[in-house]
């Protein structure tokens, strides 16, 4: 086993996208292959028993599967013994509907955009991490590149505000599709920012609710004084007496 002392590398937004769309390919044709494994499973065994019933006496319904050859049965048996997780499929699903959400500008974005992107942006003086931010949101107006940019002011070549709109006009919007690719039409999701907000303020006010209700009972439970029960060390010294 070796053992790697490089640093870890960051993957933009892009990346991930194009990773986890290759990994549901793969999860879909797992998945084809488990179903289509458990149907020729059922043809084989309505072969050898054709009058086979089900549980409440009726015929079993044969399923049509495809005639394959030696090796593609294989590949479908070693697909079935492989099986799908459940878990997997729900992550994958949920990362590529957050990544091509109207929202977000990765599904606008190429392979070559955001790599010409992150060599301009160096001429600029732009920090690794700030390099990340501007290729995964890829700001659409100097406010919003100002909160990547940090001490904007003093870093960037003066005056600074044209040099922001520079950076936003003529580097960050060429490198963007008009529209996201045909490909990608089928996980495009729209999200309104005021639902989005609203999740946020129903999700924070049921953990103060929760909060307070552990905080009420802390407090039940540390009262002491007159006319309730005893500690342990009160027991014991009334005992000894």
């Amino acid at each position: 086993m070796k053992i790697s002392n490089n640093p870890p590398q960051h993957l933009s937004n892009y990346e991930v996208l194009q990773h986890f769309l290759d990994l549901k390919e793969d999860n879909d044709y797992l998945q084809k292959a488990v179903a289509d494994n458990a149907a020729r499973q059922v043809v084989r065994a309505h072969a050898q028993y054709p009058g086979a019933k089900n549980k409440f006496g009726d015929p079993v319904e044969v399923p049509h599967v495809d005639d394959l050859g030696e090796e593609d049965l294989a590949h479908e048996d070693d697909a079935a013994r492989r099986g799908v997780s459940k878990e997997l499929v729900w992550v994958q699903d949920e990362v590529i509907k957050y990544l091509c959400a109207d929202y977000n500008v990765t599904a606008r974005q190429t392979a070559d955009g955001v790599a010409k992107l992150a060599d301009q942006l160096q001429e600029y003086g732009f920090t690794k991490a700030e390099l990340l931010q501007a290729c995964n949101l890829a700001p659409q107006s100097q406010v919003g590149l100002y909160l990547i940019v940090e001490e904007a002011e003093t870093r960037l070549p003066q005056p600074f505000n044209e040099t922001m709109n520079q950076i936003v006009d003529e580097v960050i919007a060429p490198t963007l599709l008009a529209e996201p690719p045909e490909e990608l039409w089928p996980y495009l999701s729209s999200t309104v920012h005021t639902e989005i907000a609203q999740n946020i303020i129903d999700d924070t006010a049921e953990y103060d609710e929760e909060a307070y209700d552990n905080e009420e009972e802390y407090v039940h439970e540390a009262e002491w004084g007159p006319g309730r029960e005893g500690g342990v060390d009160d027991e014991e010294d009334t005992a000894m007496e």
